[in-house]
């Protein structure tokens, strides 16, 4: 399916910056990326579509979170109570042993 590309102008002193990081092959593919990943982080869009506007598939968009350290999961504080209480389960089944 072809895109429709829409052309953006970017202050020249940002060129030097997105010559240097290695994401993405063209100067279109870096700012995609990046755009991106403000999208992702800012809750806009899912991992899942945020993965498909970058052209990559999931699991390399998240390695390419990982490289720069942004955050791909969340963990609720409900959720980490919950993992508490089953290692705590778990543990408590061990010792018992």
């Amino acid at each position: 399916m072809a895109q429709n590309i829409v052309g953006v102008e970017i202050p020249a002193a940002l060129v030097p910056y997105l010559h240097i990081t290695q994401d993405g092959k063209t100067m279109d593919d870096k700012v995609t990326i990046f755009i991106v990943a403000g999208l992702f982080v800012s809750g806009i869009v899912t991992l899942e579509k945020a993965a498909e506007l970058a052209g990559k598939s999931i699991w390399d968009f998240i390695d390419f979170l990982k490289a720069h350290d942004i955050p791909w999961g969340s963990y609720t504080e409900d959720e980490f109570k919950m993992d508490e209480h089953a290692i705590d389960d778990l543990l408590g089944g061990l010792n018992e042993q």
